[in-house]
């Protein structure tokens, strides 16, 4: 008698398109892509669980959703009005932010706004001094100066949530927890954020900043959540729900309003991680992970088959979140992004997009302006009756007319302004490159990139071209690999604190015993959100973030990996709290500063800044054929493609999903399948690998003139 196959089922919402895969425990794999519904997300969720045909009463053991929804809201400030209370006296510390701008010379920046402005924003009087004493207590009397304030701006602002950030609250909490206690009786209807529990770090303007964005994403998250589980419930969806988490990791979704800010990068993590798990199964040590979508592209990093990881991250210039993140760089370079010229004369693409609807003008839905899928037909890399599978006729005559306004203003050819539409996009990301390698102090020449995402592969070999990078790995279904991420995430859970110690200094042995302390806050958190189902163990790591005395930036070193068991703290305490606990930090702090630096000071004292524990339970393993119907002999097919340098050349067209491991081609070349398609420039040779796939590599020396793929 066979069984029914149990269905895991992971979804991306995007800017442009909602993506979902669904793998089966018997390998069976769905795939689906419909559009983003931008102004009710969950829509596009229901409608592509819908597309699925499968029994969601029943056959579902998994649901993991990343979504946007937060990362939209600070975007696009469509928050909820803030209120925010922090110690009397520094009530401006989010208009005064950083010395820093953009540009050394732009005299005329304008800092950002802040997300609590300071007409909602009430001074509380209490002191915590920098040493966790009390100064100044906070009074009952004072409680309720503060509590009827609050009220009356509640009344003016619909919606409202409640930022408390008090200073030095990260050493001594106490204040913050006795008023949030008061506002919760007072106002049960409010989301209260509270510095102390979002971001327990130093540095004032950051804590307040990551404080007031927990709360300025805090009520359409809950609704959000709300709306996802009342549309499960209706279909009785059966299974484990979660959302993704910035980190990476999955959070149930009863739990996933508990801490909004974690979700800012929700619909990106997933990217990440799809890109990290297809670096490690070809055996990539060093990678670049490209997530280009079709609002923007996303960039990490892989060492020794690990995504990096950061606790601190600009949402936009200036206004940063103090939470553990993955690592990436964030730009407006995707499929839909928007070409024009700026009022400086010049070619500009994204960050501005033409988003979902109504997209680039080859999609017939009122856009007017040309994108970079409109360069990308215009210069016959892709087909218009093969995208998306054929589901979306693209109008090739509109693309040309729409690059041919812009060709005029920039006194060029059709084909040569489509090409300098897709070499600035290539630059863009080129840069973002840079930023998440040679600005941590890796060479960018030792690394593969992974590209995926629907307009990753046909840009792809350019980037690697132009940075000199050792290959292209293009993972299989690769504008679905950010849903695919999502499945084979794990549970995770990151505690983090403020522990600044001198290493040669009797202060410093009691980091082992805070680091004891956050490794059980996050193992127990966990424990309390594990699925059901879950077989294997909670993993703990420590770290420590350390720095030269002076300095101010840090690296981080780690300390202990392994399960939280009786032989933890003595694994702990016999190991980083020893007495050789100081001068190990401190040579592996030298050799980590030598490596990303280029130097180290041996005479110089080191200390601690951050601590931070991670709880992880990882997430099943999958076994899947990615391509149902790969031949010996897959059909060959060709047509006139610009493939770079104003060479137009008959160009070879495979179907993806007949190509079997093993089977290679030389460039030029086209690669299509249903959501996506990967450009062969000339010059490199593509082959499909055990895991299907595709891996592209130059097969000469290639020069170093950036163009988007011809030979030089």
């Amino acid at each position: 008698m066979t069984t029914s196959p149990r269905w895991r089922v992971g979804m991306d919402t995007g800017g442009t398109f909602t993506d979902l895969v669904a793998l089966s425990d018997q390998g069976q794999l769905l795939l689906r892509k419909v559009s983003s519904t931008p102004r009710n997300p969950s829509d596009a969720v229901f409608a592509a669980l819908e597309r699925t045909g499968l029994d969601l009463t029943a056959d579902l053991d998994d649901f993991v959703l990343g979504t946007t929804i937060a990362t939209n809201a600070v975007i696009m400030r469509r928050g909820a009005p803030v209120i925010l209370l922090t110690t009397a006296g520094f009530e401006d510390v989010l208009y005064i932010q950083r010395i820093d701008r953009p540009g050394r010379y732009d005299l005329q920046w304008v800092k950002a706004e802040p997300y609590a402005p300071r007409r909602t924003t009430v001074g509380v009087r209490e002191r915590v001094l920098a040493d966790g004493s009390v100064r100044l207590a906070l009074a009952d009397e004072e409680v309720e100066r503060v509590i009827e304030a609050v009220g009356g701006l509640l009344a003016g602002h619909d919606g409202a949530a409640i930022a408390v950030c008090l200073l030095n609250s990260y050493l001594n909490p106490e204040h913050e927890r006795a008023l949030a206690a008061k506002l919760r009786a007072a106002f049960p209807q409010v989301a209260v954020s509270l510095s102390g529990e979002v971001a327990p770090v130093w540095r004032e303007y950051e804590r307040t900043a990551t404080t007031a964005m927990d709360a300025y994403v805090s009520p359409i998250v809950r609704r959000f959540a709300r709306t996802l589980a009342t549309g499960l419930d209706e279909r009785a969806m059966s299974g484990w729900h979660a959302l993704m988490k910035s980190n990476g990791g999955q959070v149930p979704l009863e739990h996933s309003a508990d801490r909004p800010i974690e979700l800012v990068l929700s619909g990106l993590a997933g990217g990440m991680m799809g890109g990290g798990y297809w670096a490690r199964a070809v055996g990539s040590d060093k990678a670049v992970t490209l997530d280009m979508g079709g609002t923007s592209a996303d960039v990490g990093v892989v060492v020794d088959g690990q995504l990096q990881y950061t606790g601190l991250f600009e949402v936009e210039w200036g206004v940063p979140i103090a939470v553990p993140i993955i690592d990436v760089s964030t730009i407006g370079a995707g499929g839909s992004s928007l070409a024009y010229v700026g009022n400086d004369g010049l070619l500009h693409v994204g960050p501005e997009s033409a988003g979902a609807d109504p997209g680039p003008v080859c999609y017939g839905r009122g856009g007017t302006q040309p994108t970079v899928t409109d360069a990308n037909l215009v210069l016959g890399r892709l087909h218009p009756d093969h995208f998306l599978g054929g589901e979306l006729a693209l109008d090739a005559g509109s693309a040309e007319a729409a690059v041919g306004e812009l060709a005029e203003s920039l006194e060029l050819g059709v084909d040569a302004a489509a090409e300098a539409v897709l070499t600035l996009a290539v630059e863009n990301m080129a840069g973002a490159v840079r930023l998440v390698t040679v600005d941590r102090g890796h060479d960018y020449r030792e690394f593969d990139l992974v590209a995926f995402g629907g307009a990753g592969p046909l840009h792809a070999a350019a980037i690697a071209r132009h940075m000199r990078m050792r290959r292209v790995i293009v993972p299989p279904t690769p504008g679905l690999v950010s849903a695919f991420g999502t499945i084979i995430s794990d549970q995770r859970v990151d505690r983090r604190m403020t522990a600044v110690r001198r290493l040669d200094s009797p202060e410093a042995t009691d980091l082992a015993g805070i680091l004891a302390g956050l490794a059980r806050e996050a193992h127990a958190e966990l424990a309390g959100q594990r699925r059901a189902d879950a077989t294997g163990d909670i993993v703990v790591t420590t770290y420590v973030s350390c720095r030269y005395v002076g300095q101010n930036y840090e690296q981080e070193i780690r300390t202990y990996r392994g399960h939280l068991d009786r032989s933890y703290e003595t694994v702990l305490t016999a190991s980083p709290g020893d007495p050789d606990l100081d001068r190990r930090l401190v040579e592996m702090f030298h050799a980590s500063h030598a490596r990303v630096y280029g130097y180290d000071l041996p005479e110089q004292a080191v200390q601690s800044v951050y601590v931070g524990a991670t709880a992880v339970l990882a997430g099943g393993e999958v076994k899947f054929v990615p391509y149902a119907r790969t031949t010996p002999n897959p059909r060959i097919s060709t047509r006139r493609v610009q493939v770079g340098g104003g060479v137009w050349a008959d160009t070879v067209v495979v179907d993806r999903e007949e190509l079997q491991p093993g089977y290679a081609l030389n460039g030029p070349a086209i690669v299509e399948e249903p959501n996506s398609t990967t450009f062969v420039p000339p010059g490199y040779r593509m082959e499909v690998d055990g895991t299907y796939c595709l891996i592209i590599e130059a097969v000469k020396d290639l020069g170093e003139s950036l163009d988007t793929g011809a030979d030089a």
